[in-house]
Parts: C-alpha cells; structure tokens; sequence
C-alpha cells in the first residue's frame, strides 16, 4: 500500500514536472519570437558566388534594427536602378553590409550615401563573410551592374584573394526562416560566447592566390575601363584591429600591398589605408573586426573624402 502511495505521488511529480518544462520551453519559444530575434535574412546557397542574401527581403532584428535587400541582393532599400543617377558600387563584406547589431540608418552603405549627396546612388555588393573572390563571382554574375558602374569603392581585408568564403551553414546564414527558435539563438547567440566552435560568420584567411590575383586585376581593369573616368575608384585596405595596432607601431599588416599598389597606378585606383587615417582608432572596432556606429560613421568620411577626390579629377 505505501509503496504504491509512493508511485503515485512520483508520477504525479514527475508528470508536474514534464508539463512545467513544457511550459517553460513553449514561452521560451514565444518570447523569443516576439522579441524578433529570428528577424534574420535569408540567403540562397551555390553556385560560384558560394551564398548570398535572397533578393526582395526585409525585416527588423529584435524588433528595432530593420534591414532591407533589394532585388538584386543589394543592402539598399531602392530596386536597382542604373539610369537613376549616376552609380557608385561600394562592394565588401560584412563591414560594408552591417550586421544586426545595427539599424539600416547606422550602416555603412546609408552613412556614405549621405555624405556624398543625392547626386550619386551608392549600390552596395556585399555579404557577411565573403572574400574578392565571392565578390568577383557577383560581379560576374551580374555583369550588367559592373557595366552600369560611375565609379567603384571596392574593400580589401588581408587574405582577401585566398580562397572564397563558403557557406557556413544554418546558424550563420539560415536558408530558410528557423524552425526552432529557441535551439538557433542558443546555437548563433549563446554557445559561441561560452564554447570555441567553427561557427564564424568572418572572411577566411590565407595566401594570396596567383590565379585570383590575377582574376581581380581583370576585374579591376574592366571597372575602371567602364567608368571612362581617368580616377576611376577607390580601393580601400581594411584593417582588423590587432592589424590596425600593427600599423601603429609602424610595422607592416599586409604582405600583398606591392601587388594591391600596382593595380591601383595601373588603373586608376585611389588607395585608401584605414588604418593611416588620423581619423581612425582602436576605439571604432565593435568586437576587434567590425566598426562600431561611431567607427561605421568615421568610414563613410574617410571613404566619401577619396571619392569626392576622385570624382573633382
């Protein structure tokens, strides 16, 4: 008799139990779908450009950082439009198309459209991750935007012509809207704060590769043939932070900086150093990779002073 007593308060506790777990887990779920934090973009998967923003998508992070893709995958709220106004391509990665961290107001892109004027549309190329290699697969996909182009801003990390970024799966760059809310904010948000894993949404490093080199010298010609400018663009060399710190101390953070000169003189490239501008400093980086709102406004200045020079020549 006790001993079924005691069976049944253990089951009646253990049935208490599981459905407050199941209670926990269902708000948990809510909650954090109502805080937007599966308010995400969406990326489409293969090909030679490896991945990139589904085109025609918009939303707000946590209810409050909107974000916006064009029809041509472009971080812009304007469908791409080549006889609108004359057209600068800002093309990069994650520094150029901002994260969720910030709101469209605070990215690079719409911080640099304002500082040059109405006059010029400023046309970003950009994805989270990518290298000059996912970039010139862009280009070559999109051969129509690289003929449009008045004149190029094209961003340069250390490694950048090593290899391309590859898709770094589902918890970085989901295909699809997650299914699970709760398991993919643990898995993007909180485990890579506590445990070292593989999920990186950051550009690979490496080598330059002599066949990339010598792709992006060709793509690199053929912009500036395009633009029939003398001063066709500018190239502008992005440090991390612990190379910006290099730079500081007077030593040398980029071995292909022989290679990126002669491009530039041979094209008619304005080479910009961030980390020689007397505007920057360690202060601007978010987490030692990406500038923080300050940092993306100091670089839309830095970069809307090249392009000013270059367009006046």
């Amino acid at each position: 008799m006790k001993q079924g007593w005691l069976t049944s308060r253990t089951f009646k506790a253990m049935t208490l139990w599981a459905l407050t777990l199941c209670s926990v887990l269902v708000a948990t779920e809510i909650g954090v779908r109502e805080c937007g934090l599966l308010d995400v973009p969406i990326y489409n998967v293969g090909g030679e450009i490896g991945y990139i923003p589904r085109p025609s998508q918009s939303g707000r992070f946590l209810n409050k950082n909107r974000w916006v893709f064009n029809d041509r995958s472009m971080g812009v709220d304007a469908n791409w439009d080549p006889k609108r106004h004359p057209n600068i391509l800002l093309i990069g990665n994650s520094v150029v198309v901002g994260g969720n961290p910030n709101d469209q107001s605070t990215k690079l892109t719409t911080l640099l459209q304002q500082d040059v004027g109405q006059n010029y549309s400023v046309w970003p190329i950009a994805a989270g991750g990518w290298t000059n290699v996912n970039e010139m697969a862009y280009l070559d996909a999109n051969p129509d935007v690289g003929t449009a182009t008045n004149f190029y801003v094209w961003e340069y990390m250390a490694g950048g012509l090593s290899k391309p970024a590859a898709w770094s799966g589902d918890y970085v760059f989901p295909r699809r809207p997650p299914m699970y809310a709760t398991n993919y904010v643990v898995r993007r948000e909180l485990l890579p704060k506590l445990f070292a894993n593989n999920i990186s949404g950051l550009p690979p490093v490496g080598l330059t590769s002599m066949n990339n080199l010598s792709k992006f010298e060709g793509e690199v010609a053929h912009l500036s043939r395009t633009t029939g400018r003398s001063i066709s663009g500018v190239l502008f060399l992005y440090p991390k932070e612990e190379e910006y710190l290099l730079a500081k101390r007077g030593l040398e953070w980029l071995p292909e900086r022989p290679q990126l000169q002669s491009i530039c003189r041979q094209n008619g490239l304005i080479l910009v150093d961030v980390s020689h501008s007397p505007d920057w400093n360690e202060t601007l980086y978010r987490d030692g990779v990406h500038p923080t709102i300050q940092g993306n406004i100091q670089l839309a200045k830095i970069l809307a002073e090249a392009i000013k020079e270059g367009l006046e020549n």
